[in-house]
């Protein structure tokens, strides 16, 4: 009688050795996919907050703050950001045949900056331009009756 050795089942330790590290790999992207998805939140909320902040102040220029050349700044306190504001003439070229002494709407060029630090200390700041038109004043410029 012939006696063979009873086949075993089970992993050989080369086996468990690839898994571990198949798994450790695996588990090394899914964090640095989850990281970069928690800087991207915190980045994108930081922004949504800014074009917030500067949509309240344009929506000012023309009701709180008079359409003139100026320049002027302050500080949003709750929020810790500066923001600097110019309004100056815009003038558009104009390359027609009729000669024209005044125009229509007068427009103005609204730059508008904010600077705040970010989570890592370090200054950030953002520009927002835009052009208000406005009707000139007819009184003034010696045109009305």
């Amino acid at each position: 009688m012939h006696h063979t050795a009873p086949k075993q089942n089970g992993f050989t330790l080369i086996e468990v050795i690839a898994s571990f590290t198949i798994l450790a790999m695996t588990f090394m992207v899914i964090l640095e996919i989850l990281s970069n998805s928690s800087t991207n939140t915190i980045k994108s909320s930081e922004r949504t907050k800014i074009a917030l902040l500067a949509q309240s102040k344009m929506d000012e220029v023309g009701l709180l703050i008079p359409v003139v050349e100026t320049a002027d700044s302050g500080t949003f306190k709750a929020e810790e950001v500066d923001w600097d504001l110019t309004i100056e003439p815009f003038d558009v070229p104009y390359e027609g045949n009729v000669e024209m002494d005044f125009a229509p709407v007068e427009l103005f060029r609204v730059v508008l900056t904010l600077s705040w630090q970010d989570g890592y200390d370090k200054t950030r700041s953002m520009d927002f331009v835009t052009l208000k038109a406005m009707s000139p004043d007819f009184e003034v410029q010696g045109l009305g009756q």
